[in-house]
């Protein structure tokens, strides 16, 4: 959660996973801590680290009605096994 590098590569493997198309993307290294936005066709995805707490916060905007909560759930815990995952869900 704390190398850019790192982040990056995860979050473009976990879109990719997702079947969304991944139009560019810009991660930024704080020191501790990583933002990254990955521009999506479909929308974007954004996420913030703050490795001292241990804690990610993520927002995916999309357009896509076959992306379920329930793949979006397993999309994270295959990328950060985290302890816990809340997703809340907007409908339009």
């Amino acid at each position: 959660m704390n190398d850019p590098e790192k982040l990056r590569a995860v979050l473009c493997q976990m879109v990719d996973s997702l079947q969304l198309t991944r139009v560019s993307d810009h991660t930024h290294y704080f020191g501790p801590g990583v933002s990254s936005v990955i521009i999506l066709a479909e929308s974007h995805l954004s996420v913030h680290t703050w490795p001292e707490l241990g804690y990610l916060h993520a927002d995916i905007v999309t357009c896509v009605k076959k992306l379920t909560r329930r793949a979006l759930e397993a999309a994270f815990q295959k990328a950060f096994a985290p302890g816990q995952v809340r997703i809340a869900q907007l409908e339009y």
